[in-house]
């Protein structure tokens, strides 16, 4: 199964024609949040439609910058915030927003509340998190996904916590522009695409069966 993974757009549609032409032949189109910057829901869909590839699922959670609600509908797409959902032998589960940023940013969350998000999800997966690619618009801390150009990390111990104790299958994530990666996590696969404002795209295999 391919998976199209994108992150940051902050309304740029620049590269729209490559990101098309990347999803030949993909099985899903996931968003990693920020469609925009400080943009309303209304602005948020018009980025959503942009990059829409028709007949393919998408998927999404919002970004620090996108101002709406967590767990509000897109057309055309399926919001994962707080939820599970099916795709093929794996399951697809979310956390949109971030911590808080410097300066305030619309959509923020406290470690505490995304600790309860995860709780949630893992709840609804039974338990067993070895079927799920989990997408987080904030990365988990102590990373390739959250380090900065300084050497800081600044992502989300609760994330972390969540994939150190229960190890899903993926963590597919963005928000830190500088810190494109891909690296493992004991069996968590943890993958920051980098902005899509500036062409950056991931395209991801998984095997058509997760393996236990």
């Amino acid at each position: 199964m391919k998976l199209i993974v994108i992150s940051d757009l902050h309304d740029s549609m620049r590269h729209v024609d490559l990101l098309r032409d990347t999803c030949v032949g993909a099985d899903a189109l996931i968003v990693c949040g920020d469609f925009t910057t400080f943009g309303k829901h209304e602005r948020v869909q018009t980025m959503a439609d942009a990059v829409h590839i028709e007949g393919l699922p998408c998927y999404f959670v919002i970004g620090n910058c996108d101002a709406m609600g967590p767990a509000d509908e897109l057309d055309g797409w399926r919001n994962l915030h707080g939820r599970v959902a099916r795709l093929g032998d794996w399951l697809l589960a979310g956390v949109g927003g971030a911590l808080p940023c410097p300066g305030h940013t619309p959509s923020e969350y406290s470690e505490t509340e995304g600790a309860s998000c995860l709780t949630r999800i893992r709840e609804a997966c039974g338990g067993d998190c070895s079927q799920l690619i989990l997408v987080s618009h904030q990365p988990p801390y102590g990373t390739g996904a959250d380090l900065l150009p300084t050497g800081m990390h600044v992502g989300s111990h609760s994330l972390r916590a969540f994939i150190d104790e229960a190890q899903p299958a993926y963590c597919l994530t963005g928000h830190i522009h500088e810190a494109a990666s891909r690296m493992q996590v004991g069996r968590t696969v943890v993958i920051n695409p980098g902005p899509f404002s500036h062409g950056q795209i991931a395209a991801i295999e998984v095997p058509d069966r997760a393996s236990a």
